[in-house]
């Protein structure tokens, strides 16, 4: 039987609860028959020690090491690859920033790296390791040869049948529940997906892993899952993760009728979606089946950058569509960005006002929100050069995370909730216009949001909004 450990490297920003796609991975080896064990060290209460994950790796004694790994905390990943480097007998590396960079994490120390949905890929990989078949046969892995050139097969094809994916579920058991809270006895999951894949072309967004082609699981697939939390966790509430959650109407009133008429317990789900692709039939639906608050992509509150950016929306329909989730009796929230290249202090301007204007319909804005330009983007590919960017997260100085004080100390956690580090990080050089300006727009965010908190007392926005 084929050992394999799972590693979530370790990362400044902690995690409350297990990665899907970890979880997704496991479950496939499982399936597989594999014996399966997983280091998460991103966990908020995990082992981030190298030596010691090192220690408890050995003794593991893994046949295949996988290491998953994400753009933005990947130099964190590189430095304990660099540790289990040569000490396994296979090393490999799969997750998003691997699908766009596979070259690169082979300079790293990985032996083999796996591009795209890796359910089906990491599993015939298991069936090379044991002898069944030939590593050119196994979709979307990259390697080099015994005379060091790099040699690829072709990419994964996207997953049609999400349904026949062993369930994350299944590898519930494999994470320590004290990773994420000492005191708790079972692992909470970190949420649900209904499908994979967005059609959509946001210059700043890399969907390589699930690809733009929109892809479903039957509702009664999804039932079964959240069914299955419930009864293994007695969690009543799950997060939707989908990219593209509304894409699909039709099936989207199946999965709500469903979620109405087959769960035995009262299901309340919070949910993903871009203000286009909203009806009030199709809100107050979601609202029927348990949806209880609805989170809208909005970028940028001025109409010529959403252009620029390919975000397919304009300020009004954001307008309409937080009109129409409220009379759903909805809670909201809108994620803006700021620091687009294209966005000029007139444009941060727009959107200082714009975000004055929504603010009685939005209950919530994102925090943070100063844009990072990842790999695999057209906001890389169209920039990296001209603003002297290239590479970034191979850098120290841009992998470090300040995490939020206490909330005991009031003043502190202030302060760090209207501020974003990622400006220092300046990527497109801003002018101190520019800057004045965004550090406007997240203080606005902060402060909307403290206020909904309790924790500021003077109003912000007006009682009515704001006329355009």
């Amino acid at each position: 039987m084929t050992r394999v450990l799972l590693v979530n490297p370790p990362s400044p920003e902690a995690l409350g609860t297990p990665l899907m796609g970890l979880q997704y991975v496991a479950a496939a080896l499982l399936e597989r028959g594999c014996e399966v064990a997983v280091l998460d060290a991103a966990a908020r209460h995990g082992e981030r020690e190298p030596d010691v994950l090192l220690e408890r790796a050995t003794a593991f004694a893994p046949d295949v090491v996988g290491f998953g790994l994400f753009t933005r905390w990947v130099w964190h990943a590189y430095r304990l690859a660099e540790r289990f480097a040569g000490r396994f007998p296979l090393l490999v590396a799969g997750g998003a920033h691997t699908t766009v960079c596979p070259v690169e994490t082979l300079e790293r120390g990985f032996d083999v790296a796996l591009v795209g949905e890796a359910e089906r890929s990491i599993v015939a990989l298991v069936d090379w390791v044991e002898g069944a078949r030939a590593l050119e046969d196994v979709s979307g892995a990259v390697w080099r040869s015994g005379d060091g050139t790099v040699r690829a097969t072709a990419a994964s094809p996207a997953l049609e049948d999400l349904d026949a994916l062993a369930p994350p579920l299944q590898a519930q058991h494999l994470f320590d529940p004290a990773w994420y809270d000492p005191a708790a006895t079972t692992v909470i999951p970190g949420g649900i997906l209904t499908s994979r894949g967005c059609p959509a072309r946001c210059t700043f967004c890399a969907n390589h892993v699930t690809g733009r082609r929109f892809r479903h699981r039957s509702a009664g697939a999804v039932v079964a899952e959240v069914q299955g939390y419930h009864d293994l966790c007695g969690v009543t509430f799950l997060p939707c993760w989908d990219d593209a959650l509304t894409a699909n109407r039709k099936r989207l009133f199946a999965l709500c009728e469903a979620f109405e008429q087959e769960l035995d317990f009262q299901f309340t789900w919070s949910a993903i979606t871009r203000a286009n692709l909203v009806t009030p039939e199709l809100l107050a639906a979601m609202r029927r089946a348990g949806l209880v608050h609805v989170n809208f992509g909005v970028e940028s509150g001025d109409d010529d950058v959403l252009k620029a950016i390919k975000k397919g929306i304009k300020t009004d329909h954001v307008v309409r569509a937080l009109e129409q989730a409220k009379a759903a009796g909805l809670s909201t929230a809108c994620n803006f960005m700021v620091g687009f290249p294209q966005e000029t202090p007139a444009a941060l301007e727009r959107t200082l006002r714009f975000m004055e204007r929504i603010a009685p319909l939005v209950d919530a804005f994102s925090t943070l929100g100063v844009l990072v330009p990842y790999p695999g983007t057209p906001l890389y590919d169209d920039f990296h050069r001209e603003y002297g960017f290239t590479d970034w997260w191979l850098r120290g100085d841009y992998a470090t995370y300040r995490p939020y004080p206490p909330m005991s100390d009031l003043p502190a956690f202030r302060r760090h909730y209207v501020d974003d580090a990622n400006l220092e990080l300046d990527f497109f050089r801003y002018s101190s216009e520019q800057r004045e300006l965004i550090r406007e727009c997240l203080r606005f965010k902060g402060e909307h949001n403290l206020r909904r908190m309790g924790l500021l007392e003077d109003a912000v926005f007006h009682p009515e909004p704001v006329a355009p």
